[in-house]
């Protein structure tokens, strides 16, 4: 079988379960993220170990995939040992892909990256509903402020514009 041709059940789980029980992924596709994966845990010599023991090169791509799940079995205890915010405090700005898995609620209450510490977001108001967090529109151009988050508009609210008549353009 090829590596196209392996289905996703065929992978090795990709998550790694953390002390207080939360579970993030980590992906090292590139020698550099495999590498930072390495400093960060503090597991380069181990890591390096398993191309030998698996004849394989973890230099390239084919290498690392080929010793998966032995990468996996010296990372596991490594993210065992911490909660996720001493994951998070370690593999910050190391160059390390990696994210927790958050279910709807946690991304809500626990992500700035959705929250107003985002220009992205701000609370409004909508009518009828009440107060929400929204995300405004994530175009940006230069020379244009960001557009802030606005309220739907209320059913049949343009129903007039839509059944006015069409200005049509004077011939001259």
């Amino acid at each position: 079988m090829t590596r196209s041709s392996q289905t996703i059940e065929s992978l090795p789980n990709p998550e790694r379960f953390t002390a207080d029980a939360r579970s993030v992924m980590v992906v090292a596709i590139t020698t550099r993220q495999f590498r930072a994966l390495g400093r960060a845990t503090g597991l380069t010599e181990k890591l390096e170990m398993t191309g030998p023991l698996m004849d394989v090169d973890l230099t390239t791509e084919g290498g690392r995939y080929a010793a998966r799940h032995a990468i996996a079995a010296v990372l596991e205890p490594w993210f065992a040992a911490r909660t996720l915010a001493e994951v998070r405090a370690v593999f910050h700005g190391s160059g390390v892909l990696w994210g927790p898995y958050q279910t709807f609620r946690q991304l809500v209450e626990e992500d700035p990256r959705c929250s107003t510490q985002n220009p992205l977001f701000s609370w409004i108001d909508q009518p009828g509903i009440g107060t929400l967090l929204a995300p405004g529109s994530p175009l940006v151009f230069s020379g244009d402020p960001t557009p802030a988050a606005a309220p739907a508009p209320r059913l049949g609210a343009d129903t007039d514009i839509l059944h006015s008549p069409v200005p049509q353009p004077v011939s001259g």
